[in-house]
């Protein structure tokens, strides 16, 4: 069994945060010429490839690279440690609930990476 403790997701789909808000350069989605743009403001941050948005060029590559299991986090820069308290609220709990409902489509080779919990 091979298992993949450092991958990253994003949702293919995301509000334009900045917008909804009013405020800072929280990271956006855009499918353009590129497979897709991450945008902070109107500026290209970053570009990724399908494999972090669609799990099934996920799964293909899982399988052409013999992994049985990855765990799945959110990419880092979306984590907006800086935003108001109750926007960072909402966009934690979308990130959160697309791992999750990423994780229930391929149980057994997705998972979401959870703290051992110790007891007294």
């Amino acid at each position: 069994m091979k298992i993949d403790i450092h991958t990253h997701i994003m949702p293919e789909k995301m509000p334009n945060w900045t917008e909804k808000f009013g405020y800072g350069e929280f990271i956006h989605l855009e499918h353009r010429d590129c497979d897709a743009c991450m945008m902070k403001g109107d500026k290209v941050f970053r570009i990724v490839g399908e494999n972090t948005y669609k799990e099934d060029t996920r799964r293909k590559e899982m399988e052409e690279t013999n992994v049985t299991v990855q765990v799945l986090s959110t990419i880092p820069v979306l984590f907006n440690y800086w935003a108001k308290p109750l926007d960072g609220y909402q966009t934690s709990k979308f990130f959160n609930d697309h791992i999750a409902e990423t994780v229930a489509k391929e149980p057994g080779h997705l998972l979401v990476w959870e703290p051992f919990h110790y007891r007294t």
